[in-house]
C-alpha cells in the first residue's frame, strides 16, 4: 500500500510536537480568588492544574480526568465548590470524584456501572448527569456521603445542570433528538428550602435547539440560547416571566439579548454584577467573543481567525479556553488579549500555515470551506500543489480556524488540505444543519466530492489531478462513500468510520443507536434505509486504494465495522490495508499511535498522487518524466 521512502520525512517530529503540544480543554475559576482550574491535555493525559495567582501552576491530578473542549451546548466536566475548597471532576474511567486543592486529595464518590457526564457544583450538591440509572439521568450527588438522588429520570435526556437561586435548571431532549434537533429549557424549582421532583417545563418549541441555561446571578430568571430564528441567538427571562411559565407549562416570555447575521451566539456567562453577559459569536469557522450588556450595548472583544469557546469572568475580565490555526487551545484572557496561563507548546508559529477560505455552491446551496496551503502558502506555478479532501466527523460539527495539527502535518508536507463544511454541518444555522437529515450519502456526499473540483478551481496552484481524501467517524464514513461514488480521488485513508448501518446497530452505544433511528428509521421497518445508506454496499465500484484504521477500545464505532469493510474490499480483490491500534478508542491520542497513523497515511498519498520528494524540497511535486 505504500513506501516510507516516497515521501520527506523531516517533518514527522513536527507531526510528534503538534500530537503531544500542551493544550487547555476546559478552564473554570474559583468562586472566592483569582485561581484558575483547567483540564490540560499533556503527554497522552488529560489532568486537572491549578493555576495561582503568584503565577504558578500545580498538577493537581496524575491519574487522568475525562474532559472535552467545552464547545456550543456541551456540558461542563469541571466545577468548583462553592466555597473553593475543592474542583468535581471525572475521572478518566467516567466517575465523579472530587480533589482538594490544598493537600491534593482525591475521592471517587460514585461507583456504579454506567458513565457519569456534565456536572455543576452547588449549595445543594453536585448536580450529575448520569447513564447509572438510565440514558442521562438528572442526579445530584451529595460531596460529603456520596449518595445519590435522582432527581428526572424519564423518556428524556438530560444537559447541562446549573444551579439558580430558584432551582436547578437543565436542557432535556427526546432520545432521538440528541441535543441537536430539538431541546426544551427545563427547572426542577426548590419547594420549601429542598429542591422538588418536579420538573417544569419553561420553553419548548417545535424543532427549535435550546442550549446553555445559565440562571442569573442574583436569582432573577434565566439567559439561554435557542434556534428560533434560524440561528442560535441570545436570550432573557426575568423572574416573573420564569415564575408565569412554571405554572402553565409553556414558553416563558423573552427578550432578545443579542443576534448576529448568519451567526451563532452561544456560550453565556453572566458577570457577577448580572448586568452583562460574555458570549461566543460564531461565524464561518471562527469563534469570537463579545460582552453583552443588558442596555443593549456590545463590545467586541475579538474578531479574528480563532476559536474561543466556555467564557468565564474573573476580575473583572472575560476568559475563555482559545485556540488558533498556529496556537493549541490555552486559557486566554481575552479582555486583554493574552494568555492567562502560559503554556509549554511555543514555536509553531513559524512552522506552520495559515488557512484560508472560499465558498462554492453545491445543490443550490454555498459551502463554506477552510483550506491549509502548505506552508509559505500557494506558489504561483499553476497545478504544482496536491490537494487532500478532509471532510469533519459528526455529522453535526463543523471545521474552524482552530487548532489542526493533522491538516498542519499535511500542509508542512506541501499538500493544500479542503475541509468543506457540508450540509448536516453546525455552525451554519438550522437549515444547514437540518439539510442532510433523511438525506445521508446524498447531498452531503455531492457537497464532499465537490470539494476537490471546487478547491482546484478556486486555486491556480492546486492540482486538480492529484487528489486524495481522508477522514474519520463520520469523515470515514464519507471516505469510503466518495470513494464508491466517484472517481474523484485517487486514494483514500478512512478513520473508525461506519460503513455497515444494518451490524452497526447491534454494535455501538446508545448515542450511535438513536441517531440511527432519527435517520434512518426503525430497523422492524426501514430496514432498507440502513442497507442503501451503507458505503459497504459500494466497494464494488472503488477502484482506488483504502488505508483503513481503526482503534481496539472504541466503543461508539466498533473494530468490526472496519473488519466487515476489508472482508468486502478482499472479496472484490480491492487495494486496501486495515491497521489496528490497541488501546485506542473513538479517536487516536496515543503518540506511538497518531504518529503511525498519519505517517502511513503520508506514504499512502506520497505513492498514489505521484510524490517526489528527492530534490531536497519539502513541497510534494509530480514525479520527472
Amino acid at each position: 500500500m505504500y513506501r516510507r521512502d516516497l515521501r520527506d520525512t523531516d517533518h514527522d517530529g513536527l507531526l510528534a510536537d503538534m500530537a503531544m503540544a500542551d493544550l487547555a480543554v476546559q478552564a473554570a475559576p474559583s468562586p472566592t480568588d483569582d485561581r484558575i482550574v483547567s483540564a490540560r491535555n499533556r503527554e497522552d493525559q488529560t489532568d486537572l492544574w491549578l493555576h495561582q495567582p503568584d503565577g504558578t501552576d500545580r498538577r493537581l491530578t496524575s491519574e487522568g480526568v475525562m474532559a472535552m473542549r467545552y464547545g456550543r451546548g456541551d456540558q461542563q466536566w469541571l466545577s468548583w465548590s462553592p466555597d473553593g475548597d475543592a474542583v468535581a471532576f471525572l475521572s478518566a474511567s467516567g466517575t465523579l470524584s472530587t480533589v482538594d486543592t490544598e493537600t491534593g486529595g482525591v475521592e471517587a464518590l460514585t461507583h456504579h456501572d454506567g458513565g457519569d457526564l456534565g456536572l455543576a457544583w452547588g449549595q445543594y450538591g453536585i448536580a450529575l448527569v448520569t447513564d447509572a440509572v438510565s440514558r442521562a439521568t438528572l442526579t445530584v450527588v451529595d460531596p460529603d456521603t456520596g449518595s445519590l438522588r435522582v432527581v428526572a429520570d424519564d423518556d428524556s435526556l438530560y444537559s447541562d445542570p446549573r444551579w439558580g437561586d430558584d432551582g436547578l435548571y437543565a436542557v432535556r431532549a427526546r432520545h432521538r433528538d440528541l441535543f441537536d434537533f430539538e431541546s426544551a429549557l427545563v427547572r426542577v424549582p426548590f419547594e420549601h428550602g429542598d429542591l422538588g421532583d418536579e420538573v417544569e417545563t419553561l420553553y419548548h418549541e417545535e424543532v427549535v435547539r435550546v442550549q446553555n441555561p445559565r440562571p442569573h446571578p442574583d436569582g432573577d430568571g434565566v439567559a439561554f440560547v435557542h434556534d428560533g430564528s434560524g440561528y442560535d441567538e441570545l436570550y432573557y427571562a426575568d423572574g416573573a416571566a420564569v415564575a408565569d411559565a412554571a405554572g402553565a407549562e409553556g414558553s416563558v416570555e423573552t427578550e432578545t439579548l443579542h443576534a448576529e447575521a448568519e451567526t451563532e451566539v452561544a456560550d453565556p456567562a453572566w458577570h457577577p454584577d448580572g448586568d452583562r453577559l460574555a458570549a461566543t459569536a460564531s461565524h464561518k469557522g471562527r469563534a469570537n467573543v463579545r460582552v453583552v450588556h443588558r442596555s443593549g450595548d456590545v463590545e467586541t472583544l475579538s474578531d479574528g481567525d480563532e476559536m474561543n469557546s466556555a467564557p468565564f469572568w474573573l476580575d473583572g475580565h472575560v476568559h475563555t479556553v482559545r485556540g488558533d490555526p498556529t496556537t493549541p487551545p490555552q486559557a486566554w484572557n481575552a479582555s486583554e488579549g493574552e494568555p492567562a496561563v502560559s503554556t509549554g507548546s511555543v514555536g509553531f508559529e513559524e512552522r506552520l500555515a495559515e488557512p484560508t477560505e472560499f465558498s462554492f455552491r453545491s445543490g443550490g446551496r454555498d459551502i463554506h470551506t477552510v483550506v491549509y496551503p502548505p506552508v509559505g502558502g500557494f506558489g504561483d506555478e499553476p497545478d504544482s500543489v496536491p490537494l487532500l479532501v478532509h471532510p469533519h466527523g459528526g455529522p453535526t460539527a463543523f471545521d474552524d480556524f482552530g487548532w489542526d495539527y493533522r491538516s498542519q502535518y499535511f500542509a508542512a508536507l506541501g499538500y493544500a488540505v479542503a475541509m468543506p463544511n457540508y450540509r448536516g454541518s453546525d455552525g451554519y444555522g438550522r437549515d444547514h444543519r437540518n439539510a442532510n437529515d433523511d438525506d445521508w450519502g446524498g447531498g452531503d456526499l455531492d457537497d464532499v466530492i465537490g470539494a476537490g473540483d471546487a478547491t482546484a478551481d478556486a486555486f491556480t496552484a492546486v492540482d486538480g489531478d492529484r487528489v486524495g481524501i481522508f477522514g474519520g467517524s463520520g469523515g470515514g464514513l464519507m471516505t469510503v462513500n466518495a470513494l464508491g461514488n466517484s472517481d474523484r480521488f485517487d486514494a483514500g485513508a478512512a478513520f473508525y468510520g461506519v460503513y455497515d448501518y444494518e451490524t452497526f446497530v447491534d454494535d455501538t452505544d446508545d448515542i450511535g443507536w438513536q441517531l440511527m433511528k432519527r435517520e434512518l428509521g426503525d430497523l422492524s421497518t426501514d430496514l432498507e434505509n440502513y442497507r442503501e445508506a451503507s458505503p459497504i454496499r459500494h466497494v464494488p465500484d472503488i477502484e482506488d486504494p483504502v488505508l483503513v484504521l481503526h482503534g481496539e477500545e472504541d466503543a461508539r464505532v466498533p473494530m468490526s465495522q472496519s473488519e466487515q469493510l476489508c472482508d468486502e474490499l478482499e472479496k472484490h480483490e480491492k487495494r486496501h490495508e486495515l491497521q489496528r491500534y490497541d488501546g485506542e478508542p473513538h479517536g487516536f491520542s496515543q503518540r506511538g499511535n497518531v504518529l503511525d497513523a498519519y505517517t502511513r497515511c503520508a506514504d499512502l498519498f506520497a505513492k498514489y498522487l505521484g510524490i517526489d520528494p528527492d530534490d531536497g524540497g519539502s513541497s510534494p511535486h509530480p514525479p520527472r518524466e
